[in-house]
């Protein structure tokens, strides 16, 4: 019986025409139960926009296997205008493809290596790690 429905059906039976059945909703749990999780890890680190722009090229992540978030920091102090604006990011990537991304960091100036690596929980309910985790489980 699939669960977490949401309202439907309604107290006297009425569901849209277009909602899903119970079958589909059935398969399509059976179909999130069975996607498989990558480990991964995460390191915290800060950077500058034309870094940024190098690093946040779709095919360039990709083919370098990692996933990242990036915040831009408010001007002031620690934040500029145009190329000495920083950002915070959240780079994220499996174990095994460790150098490959410390490699492709390099290539804009930052040492991945100096940020602490931490393991990313695989039990997160955090929204943006469940999904980098499902991606790179499906290979993403």
């Amino acid at each position: 019986m699939a669960q977490g429905r949401g309202i439907y059906p309604m107290s006297d039976g009425w569901v849209p025409p277009c909602y899903p059945k119970e079958e589909e909703l059935i398969a399509y749990e059976e179909r999130m139960n069975a996607r498989k999780k990558a480990t991964l890890v995460k390191r915290h680190l800060c950077m500058k926009e034309p870094q940024l722009l190098q690093l946040r090229k779709r095919e360039f992540a990709q083919k370098s296997e990692y996933s990242m978030l990036a915040y831009a920091i408010a001007e002031g102090e620690y934040s500029g205008e145009g190329d000495d604006r920083s950002y915070f990011a959240i780079v994220f990537y499996e174990p095994s493809k460790k150098s490959k991304v410390e490699r492709a960091f390099k290539i804009t100036g930052l040492e991945l290596a100096d940020y602490e690596q931490v393991v990313v929980d695989p039990d997160s309910k955090m929204e943006q790690e469940e999904k980098f985790m499902y991606a790179h489980g499906a290979g993403e």
